[in-house]
């Protein structure tokens, strides 16, 4: 059955509360991002908490696939309370190879050549009456022409012309004894998943470039939430907090000459393209630490990427996370606890927490030898 509105909002309440703030209530300002931003998958940007509207449409979608493959089941022929957008979902998505015709809508469902008789010709659709197209099976339809006396004979010019050209159309089908085959458009299978069905729902939003990077590389879950906050332009620096009439510093706490972005934090900062390149070059990369022209974060990310050999490239975008979680410490430090901006420190808390995240389990980190080689080398 269909879930009242209601039921949903108070669960989504209470996953906002626990995801912002670790409660059951949570105020608009602790939610820095949108929700149906956040219940987008990994790779549209989101953090892949399910929708739950989309999962339930996709759960009624699944009982007209059935109704389609496996007309047998108990409930098949009851009125089922699937809305009326799943439907259409449904019918635009999933195509019949017609064979006996026993199981397969004449007027609705996509049978002929991948189309309906609603594209083929929708004049002559609109003059069938509504419970005799949701009723009536190609094999019946096709029986003594009976799709014939189906029309209401008030057809237009147009029409005319559209019974013509389906009447041509349907001379040329010849029903066999086998069962009609239906396929779903979106799995190579041609079978329906629920999964894939959710997946149709966010069909046209935009791709999220650096989700493999982020998601898919070895660091504890907090590092990746800032990073993911990060590149979506939601950390509380002082650009969002002077929009918003909030204290704010005047300039980049580390670099004092530039308003404090994330990104300008990230890759703009002169002391943060010291500390990255302080950790690239002991090991040959420094030639990809951020320049002047590396505005943001996650397309300089990407370069660097590119530019290592396949089999170190994820230990590399660990030590990329990480060392943007130690610039966001130690800023943090500067900004809260007094501390002085120093390449030194920040440095020295890049290489003691690399050798956790080794110890961890960061296998793909530790097979670079950063902390080695970082060790010997220092800050330069």
């Amino acid at each position: 059955m269909n879930v009242p509105k209601w039921v949903i909002s108070a669960i989504d309440k209470i996953h906002r509360g626990f995801l912002w703030k670790g409660r059951k209530d949570v105020k608009g300002g602790h939610c820095l991002v949108a929700w149906d931003k956040v219940t987008r998958p990994l790779d549209l940007g989101g953090l892949g908490i399910p929708n739950l509207i989309y999962k339930s449409w996709a759960l009624q979608a699944k009982w007209l696939w059935l109704i389609k493959t496996d007309p047998n089941r108990p409930w098949s022929g009851l009125d089922l309370p699937v809305q009326s957008q799943v439907r259409k979902l449904v019918a635009s998505s999933m195509y019949t190879n017609v064979a006996n015709g026993k199981n397969t809508l004449f007027w609705r469902d996509r049978w002929i050549n991948g189309c309906s008789i609603a594209e083929l010709a929708p004049e002559v659709i609109s003059k069938v009456d509504k419970k005799v197209a949701s009723t009536r099976t190609v094999d019946q339809a096709l029986e003594g022409m009976l799709w014939v006396r189906d029309i209401k004979p008030t057809l237009s010019l147009v029409g005319i012309q559209q019974y013509l050209t389906l009447w041509d159309t349907l001379g040329e089908i010849v029903l066999t004894l086998q069962e009609d085959h239906h396929v779903w458009r979106f799995k190579s299978s041609g079978l329906f998943s629920s999964r894939s069905c959710y997946k149709v729902l966010f069909l046209g939003s935009i791709t999220f470039e650096p989700w493999k990077r982020l998601w898919k590389s070895w660091a504890p879950p907090k590092c990746k939430t800032f990073l993911w906050l990060a590149m979506q332009n939601k950390c509380w620096t002082a650009d969002r907090l002077q929009k918003r009439g909030l204290p704010h510093p005047e300039a980049c706490p580390l670099c004092d000459q530039e308003q404090e972005t994330v990104q300008h934090l990230m890759t703009g900062c002169v002391f943060a393209r010291q500390f990255w390149h302080s950790i690239l070059s002991p090991f040959g990369m420094g030639h990809l630490t951020p320049g002047p022209e590396d505005t943001n974060f996650a397309d300089w990310w990407g370069l660097v990427t590119i530019q290592v050999h396949r089999s170190k490239r994820k230990g590399v975008n660990s030590a990329i996370i990480l060392g943007a979680w130690c610039l966001w410490l130690h800023r943090n430090r500067v900004i809260f606890d007094g501390d002085l901006p120093t390449i030194g420190k920040v440095h020295r808390s890049f290489i003691d927490e690399l050798s956790l995240w080794v110890l961890a389990g960061a296998k793909h980190l530790g097979s670079l030898g950063l902390a080695a080689a970082l060790g010997a080398a220092g800050p330069t």
